[in-house]
């Protein structure tokens, strides 16, 4: 019996009617349909059919969208089951499918694909009626009541943010799958029951971005899989067009088996095509004679809850080294602040047309205002909804909440907004006067490489910009280190890669730089550190940085170094 069989449903009719609500909005459900080529690999490397024996099959599909996976999967097995000399009954088939999906215009194009299969199988009409109406149900998978376990769950969970999640649904979801931290997408529980469902040895096989391994949000969904499960193999995508639709985040697929398997093979592929696909799947079947060219073998990428880091062995066992040696940024006092989110920049970035309050506007930048590293303001000032005490009071601000009225109809329907509709007006960071004025590095979030600029405390950072404020480190000098490649290797190893190979240089990642402590640096390598940043000097910043972190020849070839 898995845990989910006893959930308690209330508030049923309210649940029921969000969902109905939900699937007739036009709001995103998160369907990213996979390609055929991709579909083929996963059922191959999922070694569903490996076997002729299909009777102990029970394969699930959570969120099948129009039958991506389970079309195929019902039609091999129907294959194999006509070549059988004691095939299996009607009855029996109907055991060995299930997949869900929440929109019934989804439900309507499997079931007629799945119907029209079976007839070229000869199937009488009601037995097409019988194996269809049991392998397609239209529902919300997390949260339907299932007693069956399965051997193989493969799919594509769909992609939710939060925020387009109806209250109802986002509060049962919390309060019933623990995984569901933070900003947590939807896939994340999707995960989580998912993987109560597998049988012992049963294997999950998804495509997803790898965001989870690695964020904030995906933590304890990284420690239940440690704990309980296996990370059986990892496959990277970067660059191939996985999704028929294009996809922002480069997707992985990942193999995670209920058992306690000690080590992952970790394949990184740009293509799924011909011979490279088959070398991949027979390294797979065949585990003791993988294709190392094509693989490397991990025995400590599942730690509890860490992010997961899927580099080379030479790579990670530099960045375990350089943890060990230096502390973090925010530890050495170098603070990583994250640029105000305003829910609508149109309203709350202005010029100066806009007549409001002098005291509630604060010089801005936003990414646009960042080219070729350096920073051109360009005359904008955000709108400061904040004071001391809080969200401030519009009666005490006539120019202001004249504008603001205008803007009424728009800034309600922000998702802020919804959520305190007296504030209906706030931004949703609090806009940090004190920190225009200080001095600070500006890091740009999607970026090739590390980009910082120095801003001597002149304008507030929109989002999508990130800083570091610090009463400790000369900025120019930390500057120089972040942009000598030791910036970019972490991040490297601690953000996904987006299309193109961009990386996110986010807050969260920025936090694990690794620097020495100010103190123990000597006062000629500081002022050369300092030259270097001003100057935006980073073969200088290279050779500096390879000395204060005691890079070995190796060690500075992996973070950019060049040697002479």
């Amino acid at each position: 019996m898995n845990q989910y069989e006893q959930i308690e449903i209330k508030n049923v009719d309210n649940l029921t009617n969000a969902i109905y609500e939900w699937e007739n909005s036009g709001v995103s459900k998160g369907e990213v349909f996979t390609n055929k080529k991709t579909v083929e690999f996963m059922i191959d490397i999922s070694e569903i059919f490996s076997t002729k024996n299909i009777s102990h099959l029970h394969i699930l599909e959570p969120s099948c969208g129009q039958g991506d996976f389970v079309i195929p999967i019902a039609e091999q097995l129907l294959r194999i089951n006509q070549t059988l000399k004691n095939s299996l009954s009607v009855q029996e088939l109907s055991t060995k499918i299930r997949a869900y999906d929440l929109i019934s215009t989804n439900i309507e194009i499997v079931k007629k694909s799945l119907k029209e299969i079976l007839k070229c199988f000869h199937y009488s009409p009601n037995e097409i009626q019988i194996l269809v109406n049991s392998w397609i149900i239209h529902g919300d998978f997390l949260q339907e009541f299932i007693e069956l376990e399965f051997t193989h769950i493969i799919g594509n969970p769909p992609y939710v943010r939060v925020e387009n999640v109806p209250k109802e649904l986002l509060s049962y979801y919390r309060n019933n799958f623990s995984t569901m931290s933070d900003r947590a997408d939807l896939y994340i529980p999707f995960f989580e029951k998912s993987l109560s469902l597998l049988k012992e040895n049963g294997k999950l096989c998804f495509v997803c971005t790898d965001r989870w391994m690695k964020n904030k949000y995906g933590k304890k969904l990284r420690k239940l899989i440690s704990e309980n499960f296996s990370l059986d193999f990892y496959i990277e995508l970067n660059g191939y067009d996985t999704f028929k639709s294009k996809a922002l985040t480069y997707p992985a697929i990942t193999i995670i088996s209920k058992n306690k398997k000690s080590s992952t093979l970790v394949c990184k592929l740009s293509s799924i095509e011909n011979d490279l696909q088959k070398e991949v799947i027979d390294s797979i079947h065949n585990r003791s004679t993988f294709n190392e060219k094509l693989f490397q073998i991990s025995n400590d990428i599942v730690k509890s809850d860490d992010p997961w880091l899927f580099d080379n062995k030479i790579k990670i066992n530099l960045i375990r080294k350089l943890e060990s040696n230096f502390n973090t940024m925010e530890e050495e006092g170098c603070n990583v602040f994250i640029g105000a989110a305003t829910g609508n920049n149109k309203v709350f970035i202005i010029d100066e047309t806009i007549n409001i309050e002098v005291d509630r506007k604060i010089p801005t930048i936003t990414a646009r205002d960042i080219k070729n590293g350096t920073l051109c303001w360009s005359g904008k000032y955000i709108i400061n909804t904040y004071d001391k005490n809080g969200t401030i009071d519009l009666k005490n601000y006539p120019l202001l909440n004249t504008y603001l009225q205008r803007n009424k109809s728009i800034l309600s329907k922000r998702h802020i907004a919804q959520k305190s509709n007296k504030h209906w007006y706030k931004t949703i960071d609090k806009v940090y006067p004190e920190r225009a004025l200080m001095e600070k590095l500006i890091i740009p979030d999607i970026k090739l490489e590390f980009t910082a600029i120095y801003d001597e405390g002149n304008v507030h950072p929109n989002n999508s910009l990130y800083y570091i404020c610090s009463d400790k480190w000369n900025l120019h000098a930390l500057k120089a280190v972040l942009i000598s490649g030791i910036g970019k290797f972490f991040i490297s190893a601690y953000s996904t890669k987006i299309s193109h190979g961009f990386l996110r240089f986010q807050a969260q990642h920025l936090r694990r730089i690794r620097i020495p402590n100010w103190d123990s640096i000597s006062e000629e390598m500081k002022i050369e550190l300092i030259e270097a940043g001003k100057m935006n000097d980073t073969k200088q910043s290279r050779d500096l940085t390879s000395i204060l972190y005691g890079l070995n020849k190796q060690e500075k070839e992996l973070i950019g170094v060049k040697l002479k």
